[in-house]
């Protein structure tokens, strides 16, 4: 087997530094995506409760704190959304309170 020369030994670690190098910055590159991801998802849940307790406020007066309490224990957007519906629709906020008892969260 030959023997390799300093400049060949030289340009394999220059080689494992440059890809080591690029590694990193696709690593942190996938990072900032995922990290706008999850805060996409977090102001979209952020901004379904604000509207919740819009709704519930215009229509029925005063949102209490156990509704607030349970509308921050909700993660997922689609049940959000379902709970804006009921917000809309609900005659008074014990009939609210009854209708979220029926969503399981």
């Amino acid at each position: 087997m030959p023997l390799m020369s300093n400049m060949e030994l030289r340009g394999i670690e220059r080689g494992k530094e440059i890809g080591k190098e690029i590694g990193e910055l696709r690593g942190i590159e996938r990072g900032k995506e995922i990290g706008k991801e999850i805060g996409k998802e977090i102001g979209a849940l952020e901004n379904a409760r604000d509207f919740v307790k819009t709704v519930l406020q215009a229509r029925l007066g005063e949102v209490p704190l156990d509704v607030e309490q349970y509308l921050n224990k909700v993660s997922v957007l689609s049940t959000l959304q379902e709970i804006v519906k009921l917000a809309a629709t609900a005659n008074s906020l014990a009939e609210f309170k009854q209708s979220l008892a029926k969503i399981n969260i």
